[in-house]
């Protein structure tokens, strides 16, 4: 029995103090509901019934609260089955963990969780019984941390009231902010933008909760919190919401708003980079109608002409088929003459030669598009109904746009189709006539063995537009294929110099950028010798060649026993090398690395990002020897990585990559020998790759103002009481 326990609470098992006495018996009838910990409150501790069961809290709840019974029930309970049940919940209490509960409502007390929720919320089993208007726990016996019960003990035998801050099971919403309807759309609404369920909390009855994760710009992954007070606020904030879920799912998808996370936390959602709120809401919908009434007169004129130009299209396709059809006659008769003697005189003397006809029929041309700015009429106020109404109608008329033009692109190709084997005809027919200046010139060209075949047309495929469509990158659900391909083709093209280098360029990469500049190389040189003399003195060195190199280590569970790569010792570094030996060095590892780069390309488009300080990272230095020459980055397939920085903003550089360029990845076989070949396949070490970009000094001091930026929001939860903002700027 734990004396000290029963000591630190004041609990006297032998006289029943008067404060844990039953009242009265609690009645429970409402045994379903979905709210489960979705309200919240501060509950007098003096006021709390304790119930106890023997069962656990996963056990259904009314079988739980039909075996339950009352704390003084247990407490003077004379058979030993009851009772040992108590005493084995005082058996698995401790101190420390009463105390721990008494800190942590300490700081709930007046402190709201960031997020509401917070750990081993789950403990505190309270009901609300509405027939008896009283809060009661339903305390789990057979659960393995115990020490909530004796908490509440301890507090209900002070003469101070204590207020706990707890979850209140079962409890439906009160409805004074938010019906359970409009909780419920807005529920389904944020799924659809965050592809997350949220969570929504009602707090003290006065105040909605609406908290969630959700992905910045697909990548980032960020919490959010709306807090509303009012009830006028928050069901603006609904009908927003349903606005943008009417415009999304109504439109077919023609408008996808992307979930932001504003400096306070907050979720809003953006549209083309505009963040829409309840403010402008009006003007983005009469905007956008506007946008769509445009697109339509203009593509109802383009349709208009391209229907013309149709017409004239199939015009001069039939003149064109009339005049192929006419050398085809002519040249099918020359063919069936040649075989008998007498028709190939009737032919010499009787046809008469052919002339191609010029066709007269005008074919207007297309004008390329001209973004011509719109003037957006200032008194106009549309609905969401007509925006949809008119979105829908631009898809029913860009559907005639988009056949009108496939029309015109099939009967222009047939055209050139037909003119390049009218072309071929006339110049077989011209050979024809050109022996025919002589019967004895035509007879000898008649009779040979091979006469020249008549080609027919073929597309020209140099002219056409090669669109070549790359698959898109998916951070989550593709990473582990990417490196599963890109380690494999690694290991096969690259020579083990080669992926020493790489490996070794991540330590050294300032001194490959800049060779001929020694503050760099000194500086490099003496991290590098820093990690000899650190080495030196944890005896390292010795631990590496007394290293077994049958040791099993472990990527991502899966074994293998291979020894590490070292860049000291690929790079050949020791205590008396000199900034010289060490400029020899870094140029032979800049030709093995060309040499590298020559060999792998990316597998897919993707986009890589860096730090923009660690690209231009002397921009603001005296740093000799500029050049125009491309500079190595070391940079992130996984940009969150990234975000692990102090400094505010992060700015991050993202720089698009597609399978034409040269790439080399910090896959597995980078970081370890394989002389046993037990190395498992993928980039489970890193997500690092190296890349070379286009470096000039007077482009990296405007390098922000030169590109798009766009500024996001990371909500970062440090602990239940405690979120930081982390602003991160994308540079495109």
């Amino acid at each position: 029995m734990r004396n000290d326990v029963l000591e630190y609470v004041r609990l006297d098992l032998e006289n029943l103090p008067e404060e844990l006495e039953s009242k009265s018996y609690i009645h429970m009838h409402n045994y379903s509901g979905s709210n489960t910990y979705k309200v919240y409150d501060y509950i007098s501790v003096h006021d709390l019934e304790i119930l106890i069961t023997p069962l656990d809290r996963t056990a259904d709840l009314k079988e739980r609260y039909k075996y339950a019974k009352t704390l003084e029930e247990y407490l003077r309970a004379d058979d030993q089955k009851t009772r040992k049940i108590f005493m084995d919940i005082l058996d698995l209490t401790t101190v420390k963990e009463i105390k721990e509960l008494e800190e942590l409502q300490e700081k709930l007390n007046n402190n709201i969780p960031e997020l509401v929720k917070y750990n081993k919320n789950y403990l505190w089993q309270i009901y609300y019984s509405t027939e008896d208007n009283r809060y009661f726990m339903l305390f789990p016996a057979n659960e393995g941390e115990t020490s909530v019960l004796f908490y509440i003990i301890r507090k209900k035998l002070e003469k101070e009231d204590t207020k706990i801050f707890v979850p209140i099971n079962k409890l439906d919403y009160s409805e004074n902010i938010l019906s359970k309807e409009e909780i419920n759309d807005i529920e389904n609404y944020i799924w659809l933008f965050t592809n997350e369920w949220p969570e929504i909390y009602e707090v003290c009855n006065k105040k909605i909760y609406i908290t969630g994760k959700t992905k910045i710009n697909g990548i980032f992954e960020s919490f959010f919190r709306n807090i509303y007070e009012s009830a006028d606020k928050a069901k603006k904030f609904h009908m927003l919401l349903k606005a943008m879920f009417i415009l999304t799912t109504e439109t077919n998808y023609q408008y996808t708003f992307e979930p932001y996370v504003n400096e306070k936390g907050e979720l809003e959602l953006k549209y083309d980079g505009e963040i829409i709120n309840v403010s402008n809401l009006t003007k983005f919908i009469d905007r956008q109608t506007e946008i769509k009434k445009d697109k339509i007169s203009k593509l109802n004129k383009e349709i208009e002409k391209n229907r013309k130009i149709l017409e004239e299209l199939k015009e001069y396709v039939k003149e064109q088929n009339n005049i192929y059809v006419m050398q085809e006659k002519q040249i099918a008769m020359f063919l069936e003459c040649k075989n008998s003697f007498f028709k190939k005189i009737s032919y010499f003397f009787k046809v008469k030669k052919f002339t191609v006809p010029k066709i007269d029929v005008k074919i207007e041309k297309e004008d390329d598009d001209k973004n011509e700015e719109m003037e957006f009429g200032v008194t106009c106020s549309y609905t969401i109904k007509e925006l949809i109404n008119i979105s829908m109608e631009m898809n029913g008329v860009e559907s005639k746009a988009r056949d009108l033009r496939a029309d015109i692109r099939e009967l222009q190709l047939k055209k050139e189709n037909l003119a390049r084997k009218i072309k071929n005809a006339s110049e077989y027919i011209a050979e024809i006539e050109e022996h025919k200046k002589s019967i004895f010139e035509f007879w000898k060209f008649t009779n040979k063995d091979a006469l020249p075949a008549l080609e027919t047309g073929n597309i020209n495929k140099a002219k056409d537009i090669k669109n070549k469509i790359l698959g898109t990158f998916d951070l989550e659900q593709d990473l582990e294929i990417l490196g599963t391909k890109v380690d494999s083709i690694q290991r096969q093209k690259l020579t083990r110099n080669e992926m020493d280098i790489i490996y070794a360029a991540q330590f050294c990469i300032d001194a490959i950028n800049y060779p001929e500049n020694n503050e760099v190389l000194e500086k490099v040189l003496k991290k590098l010798k820093a990690k000899i003399e650190k080495g030196d003195k944890e005896n390292n060195n010795i631990e590496e060649l007394l290293k077994d190199y049958r040791n099993v280590k472990t990527l991502k569970n899966r074994e293998h026993r291979e020894i590490e790569r070292n860049e000291i010792a690929i790079l050949n570094i020791n205590k008396n090398t000199t900034v010289k030996e060490f400029r020899e060095t870094i140029h032979k590892c800049i030709k093995i690395l060309n040499m590298a780069f020559k060999k792998i390309t990316s597998i897919t488009q993707m986009p890589v990002y860096a730090r923009l300080d660690d690209v231009a990272q002397y921009k603001n230095e005296n740093v000799e020897n500029w050049d125009d020459r491309e500079k190595v980055i070391i940079g992130e397939i996984n940009p969150i990585k990234l975000l692990d920085e102090t400094e505010e903003p992060v700015k991050i550089l993202k720089v698009p990559v597609d399978e034409n360029t040269n790439i080399l990845y910090y896959s597995n076989i980078i970081f370890f020998e394989n002389q046993n070949n037990t190395l498992p396949l993928g980039m489970d070490v890193s997500t690092k790759v190296l890349l070379k970009i286009n470096s000039n000094a007077e482009d990296y001091e405007n390098y922000e103002e030169n590109k798009k930026r766009e500024e996001i929001n990371i909500f970062k939860k440090i602990n239940d009481f405690e979120f930081e903002i982390k602003k991160v700027i994308i540079i495109k």
